[in-house]
């Protein structure tokens, strides 16, 4: 997977202007996100062909492009893809979570987002630290690390679907990602206002 991931961005990082350029010469900005997305399905594709899953292959590309020419010219325009896809991906992923389930799994999604939390902040705070921040700052960065938004909710998708997950804890990981998506703007709140 390391392997996969470095060499698709190394090789997307080394084709990036002549991609831009390519992309460029159409003069249109609809032909540009069609082929940029297209070169998103088709990166999720190869992963999906080596065996990974298919975010990582969109999330190479994405990397590799970020500092193009490119990726000035779509960001905007991508808005209103972000606004249509979006929206359907959170309501798909809510309707796999069996919600009369939930008296078998909500301690385990509670303490597995007690432990998210935790870890979080945890390990991004003392990252914070180590590289010279305050502890209050330190503690900002942890708490606004929290959220674990689309990411974690594709891998438990993917899990669910492919049958790595049971709805139980399929059911843990969607509560574990509601609760700490939901505490982080509340965490953040206080600690900037503690901070005047």
């Amino acid at each position: 997977t390391l392997g996969f991931w470095l060499g698709l961005t190394i090789v997307g990082k080394l084709l990036s202007n002549y991609i831009s350029k390519i992309f460029a010469k159409f003069h249109s900005e609809e032909a540009t996100i069609i082929l940029s997305l297209s070169l998103a399905f088709i990166s999720s594709g190869v992963a999906e062909f080596f065996g990974l899953a298919m975010i990582i292959g969109a999330f190479s590309i994405g990397i590799a492009l970020s500092g193009s020419e490119l990726a000035k010219i779509i960001e905007k325009p991508m808005h209103v893809v972000y606004a249509i896809f979006v929206p359907i991906f959170f309501v798909t992923t809510g309707m796999l979570v069996d919600l009369s389930m939930i008296s078998s799994y909500w301690q385990f999604g509670l303490a597995l987002s007690i432990a998210g939390i935790i870890g979080k902040i945890l390990g991004s705070g003392a990252s914070g630290l180590l590289v010279g921040f305050k502890p209050k700052e330190s503690l900002k960065i942890g708490v606004g690390m929290l959220p674990r938004g689309e990411v974690a909710l594709i891998m438990a998708a993917i899990g669910i679907s492919s049958g790595a997950l049971t709805q139980n804890l399929y059911g843990a990981v969607i509560m574990m990602t509601f609760i700490t998506t939901a505490l982080a703007p509340i965490f953040l709140a206080y600690l900037h206002k503690t901070n005047n």
